[in-house]
Protein backbone atom coordinates (compact mmCIF):
# COMPACT_ATOMS: atom_id res chain seq x y z
CA UNK A 1 0.00 0.00 0.00
CA UNK A 2 1.26 3.33 -1.14
CA UNK A 3 0.66 6.60 1.10
CA UNK A 4 1.05 10.08 -0.62
CA UNK A 5 1.42 12.82 1.39
CA UNK A 6 0.38 16.47 -0.75
CA UNK A 7 1.14 18.47 2.26
CA UNK A 8 2.79 18.84 5.22
CA UNK A 9 2.16 21.03 7.98
CA UNK A 10 4.88 21.89 10.59
CA UNK A 11 4.12 24.12 13.91
CA UNK A 12 6.36 25.43 15.94
CA UNK A 13 6.68 28.47 19.31
CA UNK A 14 9.73 30.26 19.96
CA UNK A 15 10.31 31.86 23.22
CA UNK A 16 12.62 34.31 24.29
CA UNK A 17 13.63 33.39 27.79
CA UNK A 18 16.13 35.65 29.37
CA UNK A 19 18.58 33.34 31.67
CA UNK A 20 17.99 33.40 35.51
CA UNK A 21 21.64 35.28 36.08
CA UNK A 22 20.35 38.48 33.85
CA UNK A 23 19.15 40.65 36.50
CA UNK A 24 22.29 40.16 38.03
CA UNK A 25 24.02 41.25 35.42
CA UNK A 26 21.96 44.12 35.34
CA UNK A 27 22.94 45.15 38.48
CA UNK A 28 26.79 45.11 37.77
CA UNK A 29 26.08 47.13 34.75
CA UNK A 30 24.46 49.79 36.71
CA UNK A 31 27.29 50.02 39.56
CA UNK A 32 29.66 50.01 36.63
CA UNK A 33 27.69 52.96 35.22
CA UNK A 34 27.72 54.71 38.80
CA UNK A 35 31.16 54.33 39.29
CA UNK A 36 32.24 55.79 35.79
CA UNK A 37 29.88 58.48 36.06
CA UNK A 38 31.54 59.05 39.78
CA UNK A 39 35.02 59.05 38.19
CA UNK A 40 34.19 61.50 35.04
CA UNK A 41 32.62 63.89 37.26
CA UNK A 42 36.00 64.11 39.49
CA UNK A 43 37.85 64.51 36.82
CA UNK A 44 35.85 67.13 35.25
CA UNK A 45 35.96 68.94 38.76
CA UNK A 46 39.60 68.37 39.29
CA UNK A 47 40.29 70.26 35.45
CA UNK A 48 37.55 73.05 36.45
CA UNK A 49 39.77 73.35 39.66
CA UNK A 50 42.97 73.57 37.39
CA UNK A 51 42.04 75.98 35.45
CA UNK A 52 40.33 78.48 37.71
CA UNK A 53 44.10 78.05 39.42
CA UNK A 54 46.04 78.80 36.59
CA UNK A 55 43.24 82.06 35.38
CA UNK A 56 44.04 83.66 39.04
CA UNK A 57 47.60 83.13 38.68
CA UNK A 58 48.06 85.12 35.37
Amino acid sequence: MTIEVRQMVIRSSVETRRPSSQPLDEQRAAATMERLKGEILTECKEWLRERLQEGRER
